[in-house]
């Protein structure tokens, strides 16, 4: 039967026009645009003057991330007003190669939001990074022709990519489009990069480095995520000219912060905050990214593309009021069944000693958080005792840990450690004591995978069964246990986004100093480094 919507206030984001209009919808896809009144039909919804637009496009995500399965993740996207997701599963990858990535395809197609993927191009991201798995040229290549994989995930290898190096070539052969990062990366290193058809980067923290890209032909993704907030740095390159190479993407955000304050909705809220218009920030939300990703069936609210679009709130405030995906209202989709079991390749740690996380003397490296970003500085210190400690388990192979100090995090007591921990995924933990710190590192593992809060002898777990990273929780349970460790966070001083950021502190192709089992890192150098200086 055709639907008709009737007395919308349509965006048309090809013109950046709000356009008085009626819509047909037959068989999922848009049919007719006109004039109000002009269609006729015996079904139809009037939408009396109400904004509408296209559904929302998150052009970025690992659905990992925001610890839920992709089929429960695709409830919570609705809820904001994504209907199409851009995913990239390399965290999975990392703990468990391809039956990771086969899990999340199929677990995708139970998601009420339409899930797209980019194979994961570097697991490991580095070659002394390994986690649970390895994934080769020859493992990328049987998902081509894969009708929900549409290009190669975000090349984080950027010395292979300009030493050529055979087997990155080889992966970046096999998909027209290739997503990028590349952090800092500037002058003819960025040119030679480019040089290989890479399209689009994530890792802009300033106007000039995102400008500087624009103009070598990359697509800028906009990114709000929990630990990296970027737009706020990245709105003023956005304007009449450059918004058409412009997406909006979440990267890494939890579901409570999805919940608290929405996905690429709140992007667009963000964006117009910084000085950007509201009509050019829902044209980086749909056809943008629509265009940037070949995804020529959908974007707009036009003849043949899908019919996804949100009705929008009365008010100056850009707030989602009702979802329709392929024309049927959110409300009225079926929960999709709980997920099927995903076997997690079991947890070999050999948890540090007290007498073991003793520091030398000396001069010693600290890294140092930078708020809402998740580069880091390089500090040194002759008083261990004013930072936390940092410590990186490997949850592989029993071969031992890194220890060093971490500065930003300020908690006053109780430590908290985490299975989620970019990209290889061993165990990460901070805090005050080193008892308190161990405490932490053995709850996670005895979860097999989680978020642990250790605090005056209680210890709060969130268990992430699917690989330490997931659960096969809905959205809903999740939220009331993450509340129960956001309250033990409180008791120790941690902000909310606290294990966000120490999941990224074992990320080594992040600048500038990491932790990882072997110990620190150096993301300038491209090296294991001391702890000590001299």
């Amino acid at each position: 039967m055709t639907q008709i919507f009737d007395n919308a206030l349509l965006f048309n984001p090809a013109t950046g026009e709000w356009v008085p209009s009626a819509f047909s919808v037959d068989d999922g896809l848009v049919t007719i645009v006109g004039k109000p009144g002009s269609i006729p039909g015996t079904s139809v919804t009037n939408l009396n003057g109400a904004r509408v637009v296209p559904g929302l496009i998150d052009a970025h995500v690992h659905i990992e991330s925001t610890l839920l399965t992709p089929r429960e993740f695709g409830r919570l996207a609705l809820l904001n007003g994504v209907t199409t997701v851009i995913a990239d599963s390399h965290e999975i990858a990392n703990v468990a190669g391809c039956a990771g990535i086969d899990f999340m395809l199929i677990d995708a197609k139970n998601s009420p939001a339409d899930i797209f993927f980019m194979i994961p191009s570097c697991v490991p991201a580095t070659p002394k990074d390994i986690g649970g798995s390895v994934v080769s040229y020859a493992d990328i290549a049987t998902y081509k022709g894969v009708k929900s994989v549409i290009g190669l995930g975000e090349m984080m290898n950027v010395p292979g990519v300009l030493f050529e190096d055979s087997e990155v070539l080889a992966k970046l052969s096999l998909f027209d489009h290739i997503d990028g990062h590349a952090p800092m990366l500037s002058g003819e290193a960025l040119c030679r990069y480019v040089s290989h058809h890479i399209k689009t980067d994530h890792e802009c923290i300033s106007a000039a480095e995102a400008k500087e890209k624009l103009a070598l032909g990359m697509y800028i993704l906009l990114r709000e995520g929990d630990a990296a907030k970027n737009i706020a740095a990245l709105a003023e390159v956005v304007n009449d000219r450059t918004a058409s190479r412009c997406c909006f993407s979440t990267d890494d955000r939890h579901v409570d912060s999805r919940i608290r304050e929405g996905s690429i909705d709140h992007c667009i809220r963000v964006a117009v905050r910084y000085g950007m218009q509201l009509e050019t920030a829902i044209r980086l939300a749909t056809l943008s990214a629509a265009d940037c990703f070949g995804l020529t069936d959908r974007g707009m609210i036009s003849p043949g593309r899908v019919a996804d679009f949100c009705v929008i709130m009365e008010g100056a405030d850009f707030i989602i009021r009702d979802v329709y995906k392929n024309g049927v209202h959110s409300a009225s989709m079926p929960k999709p069944p709980a997920p099927a079991g995903f076997k997690s390749p079991p947890f070999s740690c050999r948890i540090p000693t007290p007498d073991e996380l003793v520091l030398p003397e000396g001069r010693l490296r600290v890294i140092g958080l930078v708020p809402d970003e998740i580069v880091t500085n390089t500090l040194v210190t002759l008083s261990p005792g004013s930072f936390q400690k940092v410590v990186c388990v490997d949850r592989y192979r029993s071969e031992g840990f890194g220890v060093g100090l971490v500065n930003g995090f300020g908690f006053a007591k109780g430590a908290i450690a985490t299975s989620v921990a970019h990209d290889a995924h061993n165990i990460l933990a901070t805090g005050v004591s080193d008892d308190e710190i161990i405490a932490a590192i053995c709850a996670v593992r005895d979860a097999g995978g989680g978020m642990a809060v250790v605090c005056e002898g209680k210890t709060t777990v969130l268990p992430l069964p699917y690989g330490g990273l997931m659960t096969p929780l809905s959205f809903e349970e999740v939220v009331t246990q993450m509340d129960e460790l956001t309250e033990q966070q409180k008791r120790i001083e941690a902000s909310p986004a606290a294990f966000m950021h120490l999941s990224f502190l074992s990320l080594t192709v992040i600048p500038h100093l990491k932790i990882t089992p072997r110990g620190l890192f150096d993301g300038d150098a491209f090296c294991d480094v001391p702890i000590t200086m001299d």
